[in-house]
């Protein structure tokens, strides 16, 4: 009797131990991927927090824009030529030529495309797909970011939200609000995911540590210490600065190049060389630390691609497809 009590007392006392260590073994399952979530999510959301400060003039960026401000490529430092191509706008053939006039080869060479690679041109996903295929950098031009907004909101809601035609683009208070009639919405319908992805992913700032660079579309603030708090719609944009305040005219004020060179030599630093596009009004536009590289090729101008080690440029003649 006494025998068999204790055996049943062993035979429970296994059982509460097999429960404990089941009891345990569904917390860990069910505790630590929660963790690992938990830390992930904190980990994504510190590395995508936005710590910009907007200057005075700037208004709200479009919440369409899928933005990255500043790429650094400081990994190119082991190529043997680096180009800076001028606004491609959609000139498709012209960009092939460049390709094939300096004989680039992706696995040597970089080659950045200087924003505007799309609009007012006869073949805009042909650019797109070129760039890509050779492996091109790119910064966001003007009009590509119009583009960019309008297809970020058909990816959500779909082409057929992108109406009535008078209606605008909810995006908020932005400097430039845009009507689903306008022609950048249907440039954004005629591309495709994997034409959006590349573009999208061109950012507002290429930095070039190694060669004391950065690449624009049109332009920064120099009275901004800290290039990665520009306005996007200012580096877009930017021709001349009057009163202080950036504009896309190039009438009444300065331009922007004549501040940032006085800006840059008062400092005790190097000065930082930019380049960018976006002023065909200028066309090329070559100083001391600033080159303007949109040389009109839409227009019936050129395609200019320049090297910035060596300053050396080869353009090719386009023939004229906007007015």
């Amino acid at each position: 009797m006494t025998a068999a009590l204790g055996n049943r007392f062993k035979s429970r006392r296994w059982l509460y131990t097999g429960i404990a260590f089941a009891v345990v073994a569904v917390l860990i399952v069910i505790i630590v991927p929660a963790a690992v979530v938990t830390t992930r999510k904190k980990q994504h959301s510190s590395s995508s927090s936005n710590n910009y400060s907007p200057p005075p003039y700037a208004k709200a960026e479009s919440k369409y824009s899928n933005l990255t401000r500043v790429q650094n490529l400081d990994h190119l430092s082991s190529k043997e030529r680096i180009f800076v191509v001028g606004d491609v706008h959609g000139c498709a053939n012209e960009l092939a030529q460049i390709v094939d006039k300096v004989q680039y080869n992706q696995d040597t060479d970089a080659m950045i495309l200087a924003g505007d690679l799309i609009s007012k041109g006869y073949d805009n996903p042909g650019v797109l797909r070129l760039a890509k295929a050779q492996g091109m950098y790119c910064v966001r031009g003007n009009h590509d970011d119009y583009v960019i907004r309008f297809k970020t909101f058909e990816n959500e809601y779909g082409a057929s939200r992108m109406a009535p035609d008078k209606a605008y683009l909810p995006e908020g208070d932005v400097v430039d609000p845009m009507k689903f009639k306008d022609e950048h919405a249907d440039i954004a319908k005629n591309l495709t995911r994997e034409d959006y992805d590349y573009l999208v992913q061109c950012p507002m700032v290429i930095d070039l540590p190694f060669l004391n660079a950065r690449v624009v579309h049109g332009g920064l603030d120099p009275n901004i210490s800290d290039f990665a708090q520009n306005d996007p719609h200012t580096v877009f944009n930017i021709r001349d600065i009057d009163q202080g305040i950036p504009t896309r005219d190039n009438e009444d004020g300065t331009h922007w190049t004549d501040i940032y060179t006085n800006v840059q030599f008062n400092k005790t630093d190097e000065p930082v060389k930019i380049y960018y596009g976006h002023d065909a009004s200028r066309s090329l536009d070559l100083e001391n630390i600033t080159f303007g590289l949109d040389s009109r090729c839409v227009y019936g101008g050129s395609l200019t691609a320049m090297d910035i080690k060596t300053h050396n440029y080869t353009q090719v003649k386009c023939e004229k497809y906007a007015s």
